[in-house]
């Protein structure tokens, strides 16, 4: 009972975390022309990364040779996940340029589809056949909230549109592969160690992005500007993405993907609510299909990694020994 409601809270962290993005980055960007994306990609990394490590050392008692030992071990797999990470938003960026801003949306949460195909290669894991009836039906959900009036648009498509959207199908991929990896690599590590690491080299690959690519935005942020960056590093970025690695250390990579359907809805919900947008019969039936398909996946989990906390434990003193004896 106590796992489950631990699992439910730290679910719901991350879709409202991660669906407060796009509303946040909107009035920055948007609105108020505050800072440039790449601009806010860069200091939700970085400041994400400065709160996480006080967190490691005050909170969780992490010794900074700790860190060390980590990064010096697996700093290859660092490197290549930061990559992930880091240049999903950039890829993003690019592609908003030549498409809309739905259509990019429902293309890089397109990584629901990829990670289960993705799991198979890397993790080796089977996809049960309620999983697959559920993923289908939510991404015809997700298609019908994200695309919504453009629907009957589509025919008209220009090629910079469709350079554009495979852009940003670029985005879900490098999504889909940083879920997969932080998994296959990083399963018997602290996840907010993890994530305090990845963050902060994912935040050096963005500053070049921030400080050096065109166009530039003078940085005029003022207080309730300040306020909404530090709520998008330490919720949706600190928090969002510790929990969602703690995770997928104890949820087939399936219905993780299911738990990221929630987040464009609840997304669309808060852009209701903070910048008064509307919503159509489309995004109802939509929503109602998501909600169906994570119904259908749900109805059948069974136990998944039985003795997993046990054998984290017995890792984690194994490492302690290692830490010790370097």
């Amino acid at each position: 009972m106590r796992k489950s409601l631990s699992i439910s809270l730290k679910s719901s962290v991350v879709v409202i975390g991660w669906a407060l993005t796009p509303v946040i980055g909107e009035y920055l960007i948007d609105y108020n022309r505050q800072l440039s994306p790449y601009q806010l990609a860069f200091f939700r990394y970085f400041l994400a990364a400065i709160a996480l490590y006080f967190i490691l050392i005050f909170q969780q008692k992490v010794k900074n040779k700790e860190i060390i030992y980590s990064l010096k071990n697996k700093w290859p797999k660092y490197l290549l996940v930061s990559v992930m990470s880091a240049f999903m938003p950039v890829l993003l960026f690019l592609a908003v340029e030549n498409t809309s801003a739905s259509s990019a949306s429902f293309l890089l949460n397109s990584n629901i589809v990829l990670i289960p195909v993705i799991a198979i290669i890397f993790l080796k894991e089977k996809i049960r056949r309620n999983y697959v009836i559920g993923i289908a039906v939510s991404i015809i959900g997700l298609f019908l909230v994200i695309f919504d009036n453009n629907l009957l648009a589509l025919a008209d498509l220009s090629f910079d549109t469709i350079m554009g959207n495979l852009l940003a199908f670029g985005s879900g991929f490098f999504w889909a592969l940083y879920t997969v990896f932080l998994k296959k690599f990083f399963a018997d590590e602290n996840p907010i160690l993890v994530t305090f690491i990845s963050l902060l080299i994912g935040s050096f690959y963005l500053v070049f992005f921030a400080f050096a690519i065109p166009p530039y935005v003078s940085m005029t942020l003022n207080f309730l500007g300040i306020t909404l960056v530090l709520i998008i590093a330490v919720l949706s970025t600190s928090l969002a993405f510790s929990y969602w690695l703690s995770l997928l250390k104890i949820l087939p990579t399936t219905q993780t993907g299911i738990i990221q359907s929630f987040v464009p809805m609840t997304s669309v919900l808060l852009s209701l609510i903070f910048l008064n947008e509307s919503i159509t019969y489309i995004f109802g039936i939509g929503g109602v299909l998501i909600i169906i398909g994570i119904i259908i996946v749900e109805w059948k989990i069974k136990e998944h990694f039985k003795g997993t906390i046990d054998d984290e434990q017995e890792k984690a003193s194994e490492k302690e020994d290692l830490i010790e004896n370097d």
